[in-house]
C-alpha cells in the first residue's frame, strides 16, 4: 500500500512540476529584431517589450538576428511556432523589399506572416549641402539638369530605402545624378555634410545632428503631410510630384498560422501602447510618427506595400547578393 501511496505520489510531484514548466514556458515569449542592438528599431523593440509582456501576459525577450537588412530574423521567425511565444519587430524594407531586392530570400511576405499592427513610421528628409544654392525641390531639379553628371547623391547602402526613394525621385523628374552607395547613414550624411557629395534622402532620425550642425538644409520630405519636427519644410508633392508618398514603416508580425485570438488580444494591447502619450513621444524622438493600424488594417497594408515598393524596386534596377 505504501508502494502504491508512493508511486502515486510521485506520478503527482512530476505532473505538478511538469505543469509548472509548461506554464512557465508559456508565460515567457520572444520578441526577434533582425537589426543590431543600439538601432532605432532594436531600441522600440526593448520599449515595447517592457510595455506589451506585461499586458499580454508574457515575459517578452528580445532577441537581435541581424543579417541580410532583415531578412535573416524574418526567415528565422516565418519557420518557428505559431503558438502565440514568438513576434518579430521589422521594417518595411525587410517585409516589402527585401524579397524582390536579394536572390536567395526564403519567405513570402504575405504568406509566412500574421500581421499583427503597424506601429510608427519614419519620413525621409530630401538634404542637400548649404555651400549649394538650392532651397527647394524645383532649384534642385533645375540645378541636376544645369549640372548633369556632376551632381552626386548619398544612401545608407544599395537597396537601401533611401537609395530607393532617390531612384523613383529621379524617375519622376527626369534628372540624373550619381549614387554614392556607403555602410550606413553616418558616413553617408557625415560626408553630405563635408560636401564630398551634394544630396541625400534619409531619415529624420539619422539626419537630426547633422541638420542642427547648419551645413545640411532639408528641402523636401517624402511624406504626404508635413512632420511635425520639421513644419516649415514642405513635402515632394506639395513641391511638384503628386501624390508622391515613400515612408518606411515598422510593425510587428507573427508566424502564419498564430491563433486570431493571439492576435486580436495583442493588436488590442498594442494599440494603446502606441496611442499613450510617453510611448508617442519616444517615438517622435527617434524621428517617427506613431501610426498605429490594427490586425486586419496591417494585413491589407502590408498587401499594398508589397505591390508597391516591388515596382519601385524593379524601376530602380537594384539587386542584392
Amino acid at each position: 500500500m505504501k508502494i502504491i501511496r508512493r508511486t502515486f505520489n510521485s506520478a503527482i510531484v512530476a505532473l505538478l512540476c511538469t505543469g509548472t514548466a509548461a506554464f512557465a514556458q508559456k508565460d515567457t515569449g520572444k520578441l526577434i529584431v533582425g537589426y543590431p542592438a543600439g538601432q532605432s528599431v532594436d531600441a522600440v523593440a526593448r520599449l515595447l517589450a517592457d510595455r506589451l509582456g506585461p499586458a499580454i501576459g508574457r515575459t517578452l525577450i528580445v532577441e537581435n538576428m541581424p543579417g541580410q537588412s532583415g531578412s535573416i530574423a524574418l526567415e528565422a521567425v516565418a519557420r518557428m511556432p505559431a503558438d502565440g511565444s514568438i513576434m518579430t519587430l521589422s521594417a518595411s524594407a525587410a517585409i516589402a523589399g527585401n524579397p524582390v531586392l536579394y536572390k536567395n530570400v526564403r519567405y513570402d511576405s504575405v504568406k509566412d506572416f500574421e500581421p499583427v499592427g503597424l506601429i510608427y513610421d519614419a519620413p525621409l528628409v530630401l538634404m542637400v549641402n548649404t555651400t549649394l544654392p538650392i532651397k527647394s525641390l524645383e532649384e534642385l531639379i533645375a540645378y541636376a539638369k544645369e549640372n548633369r553628371g556632376k551632381v552626386n547623391y548619398s544612401s545608407p547602402g544599395n537597396g537601401s530605402v533611401s537609395h530607393l526613394a532617390m531612384s523613383e525621385l529621379m524617375r519622376r523628374t527626369g534628372i540624373e545624378m550619381t549614387h554614392v552607395p556607403y555602410q550606413g547613414a553616418a558616413k553617408s550624411l557625415t560626408d553630405l555634410a563635408a560636401g564630398q557629395v551634394q544630396v541625400s534622402f534619409d531619415a529624420y532620425g539619422a539626419a537630426q545632428p547633422f541638420l542642427a550642425g547648419g551645413r545640411v538644409r532639408p528641402i523636401a520630405v517624402s511624406s504626404s503631410e508635413r512632420i511635425s519636427v520639421l513644419p516649415a519644410v514642405p513635402t515632394v508633392a506639395e513641391s511638384g510630384l503628386a501624390d508622391f508618398d515613400l515612408v518606411p514603416w515598422v510593425g510587428l508580425l507573427a508566424p502564419a498560422g498564430t491563433p486570431r485570438a493571439v492576435v486580436d488580444k495583442v493588436s488590442e494591447e498594442l494599440a494603446k501602447i502606441v496611442r499613450s502619450p510617453d510611448f508617442s513621444q519616444r517615438i517622435i524622438g527617434l524621428g517617427g510618427r506613431p501610426r498605429f493600424k490594427s490586425a486586419a488594417e496591417f494585413k491589407s497594408f502590408v498587401r499594398v506595400e508589397v505591390d508597391r515598393w516591388t515596382a519601385i524596386i524593379k524601376s530602380s534596377g537594384a539587386r542584392l547578393e
